[in-house]
């Protein structure tokens, strides 16, 4: 927490706000994941990215579970 609040010396406060909200959305409760999104931000000029939706894109790929009733047979278990 504390190499968080000291990155408001090196980066705006919004800045640092952004990549705070942007580390906890990705999963990331580390300070230094705050330090690199900052870092990425001010770089870039652009504000932090909102992590990607992968529910959404991984639903395309969704296939239904296999039927192993055939298997079953093979290791004896079908009967």
């Amino acid at each position: 927490m504390v190499d968080v609040l000291l990155l408001i010396r090196e980066h705006d406060p919004g800045r640092v706000e952004q990549a705070v909200q942007g580390a906890l959305a990705a999963g990331a409760h580390d300070g230094r994941a705050v330090a690199v999104l900052a870092r990425r931000a001010d770089a870039t000029g652009q504000p932090t990215p909102t992590p990607l939706e992968l529910e959404p894109r991984l639903a395309v790929h969704a296939r239904p579970a296999p039927d192993l009733t055939e298997y079953n047979a093979l290791i004896g278990g079908g009967r």
